[in-house]
């Protein structure tokens, strides 16, 4: 499979075609990909997704993709690495934009499409896109504030959208899906991911929870808790320049030491050396 290495920290791009000109690959770098007309599939991490024009899919590094076009697609492309907020400049701190990518993602690794529920939301972001294109084409200034402030605003509706679904009532929305993502939202408080405080808030005695938990995930709810949060410190230690320390300050970790056994305890490495690799 091919790798895309992107060096630069923000690139834009926006044009139609009829034939995919990429093989399947994936990249170094976050990915905001938006169709404004056109329809196909969108192969992605070996799953195949309809699309059509209003659809937004977000990548993460590791996912690997490709697209197959039925109708001449025209499609925005935002490509950007963590190191883009650093380097703008009086703007949010690393560690909110870290949060606000970490809950995104979420949708786009548990393969929850189509992520835009709002047709009158897929309208703003479809006219954003233009603008944010527009001015990219006039100065191509990877620092532009415009340009920032343009694609916060479209993360913004992103994320209104995941709250909405999130916060759907029980009868519009299975409960283990009210629970997951309780979980992505509050793993960087280790109270609030406990099995016991879970259990109270969604109507169960703890030892049900557990089972009910893997009856649906496949998995113990510990071992999700623990490897989603694994998830998070691998990002934080590829695509970021936090240190150790603040790190496990983020996740909720008591001190540096028990932050280090937890990842080694996983990857048999310490978190240093992963960094490193």
């Amino acid at each position: 499979m091919q790798r895309y290495v992107q060096h630069e920290f923000l690139k834009v791009s926006h044009f139609t075609c009829a034939e995919w000109p990429h093989p399947l690959h994936n990249h170094n770098h976050f990915e905001l990909i938006f169709i404004h007309q056109g329809s196909g599939s969108h192969c992605l991490s070996g799953m195949k997704y309809p699309y059509e024009a209003k659809s937004l899919f977000l990548l993460h590094p590791a996912d690997y993709h490709s697209f197959e076009i039925d109708v001449p697609t025209t499609f925005t492309f935002i490509k950007f690495n963590s190191a883009y907020i650093t380097q703008i400049g009086h703007l949010p701190p690393d560690h909110h934009w870290n949060r606000h990518m970490d809950e995104l993602l979420v949708c786009s690794r548990r393969q929850e499409l189509p992520i835009l529920k709002s047709a009158a939301d897929a309208d703003k972001i479809d006219n954003l896109l233009r603008l944010l294109v527009s001015e990219w084409k006039e100065t191509a200034n990877k620092t532009s504030e415009t340009i920032f402030f343009l694609l916060q605003s479209v993360m913004s509706i992103v994320r209104r959208n995941i709250h909405e679904q999130a916060d759907a009532p029980v009868k519009q929305q299975e409960k283990i899906t009210q629970i997951v993502h309780y979980i992505h939202q509050h793993i960087y408080n280790a109270a609030d991911t406990r099995q016991e405080h879970l259990a109270a808030l969604f109507g169960f005695s703890p030892r049900h929870l557990g089972a009910f938990f893997r009856e649906h995930m496949q998995v113990p709810l510990r071992d999700y808790i623990n490897q989603y949060k694994l998830h998070i410190i691998e990002n934080r230690l590829k695509y970021s320049s936090l240190s150790l320390k603040e790190i496990s300050e983020e996740l909720g970790f008591t001190d540096l030491s028990h932050f280090n056994k937890f990842f080694k305890a996983h990857h048999k490495i310490n978190p240093s050396q992963y960094r490193e690799k």
